[in-house]
């Protein structure tokens, strides 16, 4: 029997998956694409923070140090910070670097492997998985859940639950006329229902464009009208599409991440930011301190739910705080109507409080910025005084 089957090879499976391997246990990690990090599914966009975290850096194809946010009624502002303040990376790249990672520490990393289901046996559990020849059954002592937002694994184990999934549809293009070390945001009603678009650029006259929103939205038609019509048409008229991606993203923490002989890590235990959609840095933070239960667990030889339930603790104190103010900023959000954005928006252009943004705005730790701003101009508590009274 082996000690961990990890299933999911993004970065929070392959960092879990590091993490036991260099402990000396015997660790499978699968992953359903044949070749990790293939179809891409993500902006690409992470903080410097990310690759402190991580301990080491990968190429970094763009710094951002500014924003430009589009909003409805014609309103715009530009940021323009003193510091880099998010990196554009290959998103492919750093996945299969950090299944590398794992597999140079010891763990057996299976590509074109899918988990199809489980059962629990005395002392662990016992996996189905599907490859293109055969179906097989791996049995270990942990099965760790890193299998993304639809996570099988969760709803296998029954702590699936409910959580907010948006759509996101984007691509990448060439002919994008965005500012060079600049993000482009787009909000309202006519361009990004219900959360965002965005255009990040990736190298000369080349960008990465996309929306994400939620049912009765659908991305596609929103994402065709960007090349049409609105404030994004001026920057992507006569773009051509290169590559398309999609994907989910899920919001809100798994409650419990974890049951006898099972834990969730990454986007199967909702780790993504409730405001940017943004999950590596998080999931990263979710996969260590999983870690540091499972490997407590595993050497005391009790993998009981009630010996992995200090996981939920660690989440909390580590990144589960910024989540849930995270959720609170997103709910107070979709409480406005384009008018109160475009009045919001204005605010924001105001001297002083386009100042606080410029220093304080922070991908991972967005309700620090919030606050600032809220401090800086209590006014916009009006807009949603019983969400946001608690940033003040």
């Amino acid at each position: 029997m082996l000690d961990v089957l990890v299933v999911g090879a993004g970065p929070s499976g392959s960092r879990i998956a590091w993490n036991f391997a260099e402990e000396g246990y015997k660790t499978i990690l699968i992953d359903r694409a044949e070749v990790i990090g293939e179809p891409c599914q993500c902006a690409g966009l992470i903080t410097p923070r990310t690759f402190e975290y991580l301990g080491y850096e990968r190429p970094i194809i763009e710094e951002m140090n500014g924003a430009r946010l589009w909003g409805p009624k014609q309103s715009f502002l530009d940021f323009q910070a003193s510091e880099t303040k998010a990196l554009v990376i290959d998103r492919p790249d750093l996945d299969r670097s950090i299944a590398n990672k794992a597999s140079e520490a010891g763990a057996e990393v299976l590509h074109g492997h899918t988990y199809l289901g489980h059962e629990k046996i005395s002392g662990g559990i016992k996996a189905r998985i599907r490859n293109k020849s055969k179906k097989f059954n791996i049995e270990a002592r942990l099965l760790v859940g890193a299998d993304g937002p639809l996570s099988r694994v969760a709803k296998n184990s029954g702590i699936s639950g409910k959580r907010e999934i948006l759509t996101a549809f984007g691509a990448d293009v060439k002919g994008y006329k965005g500012r060079e070390n600049h993000v482009d945001l787009f909000v309202g009603s006519e361009l990004a229902p219900r959360f965002f678009g965005w255009g990040i650029p990736t190298g000369p006259n080349e960008g990465r464009i996309g929306i994400a929103t939620t049912l009765p939205h659908k991305p596609m038609p929103f994402f065709r009208d960007y090349f049409l019509k609105g404030a994004p048409s001026k920057l992507l008229g006569g773009a051509k599409i290169i590559n398309l991606i999609s994907g989910l993203i899920p919001f809100g923490i798994a409650n419990p991440s974890y049951t006898d002989n099972i834990i969730l890590t990454g986007d199967a235990a909702g780790m993504p930011k409730p405001t940017s959609g943004g999950g590596i840095y998080s999931g990263l933070i979710s996969a260590d301190a999983a870690f540091e239960v499972a490997h407590r667990a595993l050497n005391s030889g009790d993998l009981s739910s009630n010996n992995l339930s200090e996981y939920q603790n660690l989440i909390s104190e580590r990144i589960g705080g910024e989540l849930i103010k995270g959720s609170y900023l997103r709910k107070a959000f979709l409480t406005l109507n384009d008018d109160e954005l475009a009045e919001i928006i204005s605010i924001l252009g105001e001297p002083k409080v386009k100042e606080v943004i410029e220093k304080t705005g922070d991908l991972d730790y967005a309700s620090l910025a919030a606050l600032s701003v809220l401090k800086t101009q209590p006014k916009l508590i009006k807009f949603a005084p019983n969400l946001l009274k608690p940033f003040i």
